[in-house]
């Protein structure tokens, strides 16, 4: 009887937490505001509603306006992490259904972010923040484009999207579930651009990055999320170009490039470029499709390396070459990360490596591009053995070796042959727990 009490219990409990999880994610949920600019009128009704993440970053979004009988507008969008307290708001929101008439390009006054705020003992909101747009072209498009009777409703909607307060209180926790959910978030999905670029597959685990502004200097900043993690933050760029190497994670990487402001000179004109494998891909705020927008998303997928079990062993070749000890050093964390690149010339030079009596890696291709390797270490001490496939096209075999562990990182230089091998030493020496 007991045991049966107990397991009702944990099924409640693992119900209640699986209940809790679901809907931990702060944003996604409906969100609404009503705006009265008339007395006696019928309130303009935003309603913003938010779906799951993908890849915890991106959400596909369905924004609603509803201004009585005079106007129905519905939108799809993206929004995008920019902090714990941010959501980047997409340039494009694609028209699902508008009548009687079009708000066109006015909807970039809605470019920005939603920031979050919950008081302790009320609902959260999320209060627009603009990036402003000044152009007095954009502010009279459109409004004599239909017959006259609309040009009211239209100044009211303009002046709604153009400059009043937006705070939208959030009514519920339920995502939303509509059927384009997929294709604002997997743009091989569609046609239809929301500021997501083609996913990028790649081998390579470290990526070069390079951000400059592609016209004049007027000031622009820009900010750079990779997975959640930012990574350049209110960056003003000037006539020098940003250059830093990225470490991507294995699967999908979402770096999110925002725009902080327009500068001196609107729009931003900031431009990413990252190179992997040779190849170098653009991000350009100054394209076309990208003018004024809050935000660009790049996607870069790295293929996971083979797991252990599915690389064949290799017969011990360790007993006809000498194992030459090139260092020995004490951490304090089991996982601990190798980097791999061709420091001289790249001429075929390929490596074995053996961690005890596992092989991690069996003919592995040393490149200028980094290579890394995540490895687990047993307690006490470990045998890190590098062999020699071949000896490439200028003998010896060589490599640069560094090794990572929490903060800090040690380099080696790796010279292999017919006749050594180089072994590494670690210790590992758990913390002692509280």
């Amino acid at each position: 009887m007991k045991n049966r009490i107990f397991c009702i219990v944990l099924l409640l409990f693992l119900g209640l937490a699986a209940h809790t999880n679901a809907q931990a994610d702060k944003w996604t949920g409906t969100w609404r505001m009503e705006y009265k600019p008339w007395p006696g009128r019928p309130p303009l009704v935003i309603a913003l509603q938010v779906g799951l993440p993908g890849q915890q970053t991106l959400y596909p979004a369905l924004l609603k306006l509803d201004y009585g009988n005079t106007f129905h507008g519905v939108y799809e969008l993206l929004l995008a992490t920019k902090s714990a307290t941010q959501l980047g708001i997409g340039r494009f929101k694609y028209p699902v259904s508008e009548t009687p008439f079009r708000l066109g390009p006015w909807m970039l006054y809605l470019n920005g972010t939603f920031n979050y705020s919950k008081p302790d003992n009320g609902p959260a909101y999320m209060q627009l923040s603009r990036m402003w747009i000044k152009d007095f072209g954009l502010f009279m498009k459109g409004l004599d484009d239909d017959d006259e009777i609309y040009t009211s409703t239209k100044v009211t909607l303009r002046g709604l999207l153009y400059q009043d307060s937006i705070r939208l209180k959030k009514i519920n926790a339920q995502p939303w579930t509509g059927p384009h959910t997929n294709r604002i978030i997997h743009p091989e999905e569609d046609s239809i651009y929301f500021g997501i670029y083609d996913k990028v597959i790649t081998s390579d685990s470290v990526v070069q990055l390079s951000i400059k502004d592609d016209d004049q200097l007027d000031k622009d900043t820009v900010t750079l999320v990779h997975n959640g993690r930012v990574l350049l933050h209110r960056m003003e760029m000037n006539d020098q170009t940003r250059e830093q190497r990225i470490h991507l994670d294995t699967g999908m990487n979402i770096l999110t490039f925002f725009a902080d402001n327009y500068g001196g000179l609107p729009p931003n004109t900031g431009n990413m470029r990252i190179t992997t494998e040779g190849k170098t891909h653009v991000f350009d705020f100054a394209h076309r499709a990208n003018w004024y927008a809050t935000y660009l998303v790049a996607q870069f997928y790295r293929k996971p390396a083979v797991p252990i079990s599915a690389i064949k062993a290799l017969p011990p070749p360790t007993t006809t070459r000498k194992n030459e000890s090139l260092t020995s050093f004490t951490v304090h964390q089991a996982d601990i990360i190798l980097e791999l690149w061709d420091a001289q010339q790249e001429d075929g030079d390929s490596i074995s490596l053996r961690l005890n009596d596992n092989w991690i890696a069996t003919g592995l291709p040393v490149k200028k591009a980094v290579q890394q390797i995540k490895i687990s270490l047993q307690p006490g001490e470990n045998a890190l053995l590098f062999m020699a496939d071949n000896l490439g096209s200028i003998p010896p075999n060589t490599a640069a070796l560094r090794i990572r562990f929490g903060t800090q990182a040690k380099t080696l230089e790796l010279k292999t042959d017919f006749q050594r091998n180089n072994l590494v030493k670690i210790v590992y020496d758990p913390p002692v727990q509280p």
